[in-house]
């Protein structure tokens, strides 16, 4: 079985559980707004700022959407694979470890909240999002007359049901609920959270992770457990009722015809398989058994490309792989700027994207990529320049080199330590490979390690996901240096309601970070998928929201 990028997305959601919870072609533009219904939709956070709009990172292939003038069809069950388990199913306090939307629940359970392309918040379930000037309150108002499946009606209580809910059960990032001193339900319509301090996380957590996904509080209060999870919590107000499930197999639902958005959905069932063999979900693709295959190969993308099959990369979502190095160590080759900035140098960015990502993956030089609001333009990029890297090792002091460890994890692409590893060799660097197990590799993220910590997992570019690498309490990477004032810059980007503000503060610490070499980012590689080219707007990954897609869209176009 071939090892997948994105079967690293397994383990990332029990990475950004401590994270989050201890803290191409452009694809048409597609409204955040549901069509067909009353959309004031609106946020008005008083103290606000406009973000600069920046392009998105080059992909090759866009998800299929519908063009102008052209009518979803109706009927069809949709099927599609994927390959990162389906080991346990139910509501989100079901399952406390997943860290950002769950697709397999989407059918049946939707967002109170979403994101813009640039991670702003925009309302779904809820109708408005008004921040107040002091930033001491958020006051969402909510549709009016939804109810969930089971006829329960979607009110301010149910919200607060939820919320309260995910505290309880430690919901991965429910920490930051804990900000909310108390909730007052003005109305069956509106819900005020009233903030011991403003908290930049919770908007994010909400529009970016299970905590949104609203489910039937009556549902909720059913004694349940085991199997019959799934059948008892996922009641939610979305497009399709839950009908089946079998354990690492599937997931079945069907349309619900007292859905709020008229009109919709328009498949008639929803069927999620799991296989973690992308080789065999692809045989099943070619044998027309399925119409979607997630998580692909750069080598399985390109040989479908070639065969004429439908393959797409998500323009939105971006995953960023770096290198960490003991730079707070004193005795390490690593505490000098010129032999960091000599690794910086060696690494051949556009090769390995070019090689190893086949033309799907992108050379990444920061924390960011263009269209994000904390991407610094006149950041100067280190390009692949190994005799530069030589002269700076014997500027160092290390004219013939030196060994060093490098620590990764069971998780990491053969291919990219590889090459990283060769790289480092052509300019005297030799490395020792220690390949951690997972827990162990966690461990020295708060333990510390020696040399270089390469890990096996990128992290997400989005702003809850940074803030998990940059301000974590408990996994703090103290072999590498801080610069000064690092933990209380990121506790004020925390407590800024201004957007604004609080990009331009990212900017600047993590400038600090791109200056002194701290932490080298390679490449980074976005999700790839293929499909039959019958599934048209599912909208996968849209605005960078992981795990998020729109079963209420979906449709399937006829051949």
């Amino acid at each position: 079985m071939k090892r997948h990028f994105y079967l690293l997305i397994v383990t990332l959601a029990l990475v950004l559980t401590f994270l989050v919870a201890c803290g191409g072609a452009t694809s048409p533009a597609t409204s955040l707004a549901p069509t067909g219904t009353t959309t004031p939709a609106s946020v008005s956070p008083s103290p606000t700022g406009t973000s600069p709009v920046t392009s998105k990172p080059p992909t090759t292939s866009a998800p299929a959407t519908t063009a102008p003038g052209v009518t979803p069809q109706y009927g069809g069950k949709l099927i599609y694979v994927r390959n990162t388990g389906l080991s346990v199913l139910g509501a989100p306090p079901d399952m406390p470890t997943f860290s950002w939307y769950n697709p397999i629940i989407m059918p049946a359970l939707e967002p109170l909240i979403v994101a813009d392309a640039k991670g702003n918040p925009q309302p779904w379930l809820a109708e408005s999002i008004d921040i107040s000037t002091d930033g001491t309150s958020i006051t969402f108002k909510l549709r009016k007359g939804i109810k969930f499946h089971d006829g329960t009606d979607f009110n301010a209580s149910a919200v607060k049901f939820n919320l309260d809910a995910c505290v309880a059960a430690n919901v991965s990032g429910s920490d930051v609920l804990k900000s909310v001193s108390s909730y007052d339900i003005i109305d069956d319509y509106t819900l005020r959270l009233n903030l011991k301090k403003y908290d930049a996380r919770i908007l994010p957590a909400l529009a970016n992770s299970t905590l949104g996904q609203m489910g039937s509080p009556s549902a909720l209060l059913k004694v349940s457990s085991g199997d019959t999870v799934a059948r008892d919590h996922l009641v939610g107000t979305g497009p399709f009722k839950f009908d089946s499930w079998q354990r690492d197999q599937y997931v079945r639902y069907i349309k619900w015809d007292g859905y709020w958005q008229k009109g919709k959905p328009y498949v008639d069932s929803i069927e999620m398989r799991n296989n973690a063999d992308v080789t065999v979900s692809i045989m099943s693709l070619k044998a027309k058994e399925v119409n979607w295959v997630e998580n692909i190969d750069p080598s399985d993308y390109v040989a479908l490309q070639k065969e004429g099959y439908a393959v797409e990369i998500s323009s939105d979502l971006f995953f960023i792989f770096s290198i960490f190095m003991d730079s707070a160590n004193t005795d390490s080759p690593f505490s000098n700027l010129k032999v960091r900035q000599a690794v910086e140098y060696a690494i051949d960015r556009e090769g390995m994207a070019k090689g190893i990502g086949m033309g799907t993956m992108n050379a990444v030089y920061q924390h960011a990529v263009e269209k994000d609001p904390w991407f610094i333009p006149d950041q100067p990029k280190i390009k692949y320049d190994p005799a530069k890297a030589k002269q700076l090792l014997t500027e160092a002091g290390y004219p013939n080199g030196f060994t060093c460890k490098v620590t990764s994890d069971v998780r990491v692409r053969k291919d990219q330590l590889v090459a990283i590893q060769t790289y480092l060799k052509d300019i005297g660097i030799n490395t020792v490979l220690d390949m951690a197990d997972v827990p162990r590799f966690t461990e020295l993220t708060r333990s510390g390690w020696q040399g270089l910590l390469v890990p096996g997992f990128p992290n997400a570019d989005t702003f809850t996901s940074w803030l998990g690498l940059y301000n974590n309490p408990i996994f703090t990477y103290p072999s590498m240096i801080k610069p000064a004032g690092w933990k209380d810059g990121w506790d004020a980007v925390i407590s800024e309601p201004n957007i604004d503000k609080r990009y331009a503060m990212m900017r600047d610490l993590q400038k600090k970070i791109y200056d002194q070499s701290l932490i080298i980012t390679y490449i980074g590689d976005s999700p790839r998928g293929v499909t039959d080219g019958t599934v048209m707007d599912k909208n996968f990954y849209k605005n960078g929201l992981m795990g998020y897609w729109e079963p209420w869209n979906v449709w399937l176009k006829k051949k």
